[in-house]
């Protein structure tokens, strides 16, 4: 009898000790929310742009607009602003996940102000929302991707413009956080013509890609091609964070 009740006493220690240990893992791993806030309305985050408001902790960012020999569009570039907002931060364990919004629009105003005969591409503005999370891990490691991007073409002055067609590309490359394989996302699609005013939305399921070894990023861009009178051309805007190569 004696054998029997110290066997129990032995079971329920280890269980007890096996449901402490249990616990505090548990504890270790749930989500303490350090920020968050909800999203600014595109006027707000104009206004951001336009002043360049921006969260400093959010690195490595570009806004690019070349033409179809790779060259920058300086007087177009000259126009175009971005803001970043950061909505949401928490812990988990020895992460911190924060999500944030990359807003970057082309031209977004003064285009009444200016010749409108001077480059056809100034006749057009391009929109990008980019809702990205990124994973800083053991205050090292920094990790990657975008939940949703959304593209819009609107016409400033129709002008003898048309636009042929309009690429929404977005793009991930670098080494996978769940396996550590180097991978290659890309998922273009073709509008022939995009609407004006019409918002184009992209949610990609990849995985985190590594962004803080000059080796991965992500990103979004668009491939436009006009017809402005006798003028033909194709602005490529991009909005990318991290490295990455189109």
């Amino acid at each position: 009898m004696k054998k029997v009740i110290s066997s129990i006493i032995c079971a329920l220690v280890l269980a007890a000790s096996t449901l402490s240990f249990g616990h505090g893992y548990a504890a270790e791993k749930q989500e303490k929310l350090l920020y968050k806030t909800e999203i600014k309305s595109e006027k707000e985050l104009r206004k951001d742009a336009l002043i360049g408001k921006k969260d400093y902790e959010f690195k490595n960012v570009k806004f690019q607009l070349k033409d179809e020999k790779g060259d920058v569009v300086k007087d177009l570039t000259k126009y175009s602003h971005y803001t970043i907002q950061k909505l949401k931060e928490r812990q988990v364990g020895h992460q911190v996940i924060s999500d944030y919004v990359l807003y970057a629009v082309s031209d977004p105003s003064g285009y009444d102000n200016r010749d409108q005969d001077s480059n056809p591409a100034l006749n057009f503005q391009q929109t990008v929302w980019m809702w990205t999370s990124i994973i800083k891990e053991n205050n090292i490691d920094v990790w990657g991707k975008a939940t949703r991007y959304e593209a819009r073409w609107d016409l400033l002055d129709k002008n003898g413009l048309t636009i042929k067609s309009g690429e929404f590309t977005a793009k991930a490359t670098g080494n996978s956080k769940s396996t550590g394989k180097y991978v290659n996302y890309s998922d273009p699609k073709t509008y022939f013509p995009p609407s004006w005013g019409q918002s184009y939305v992209k949610s990609p399921p990849w995985d985190y890609v590594r962004i803080d070894n000059q080796l991965g990023g992500f990103g979004a861009r668009l491939k436009t091609s006009y017809t402005a009178r006798t003028s033909t051309g194709t602005i490529y805007s991009t909005v990318s964070v991290g490295s990455i190569a189109w």
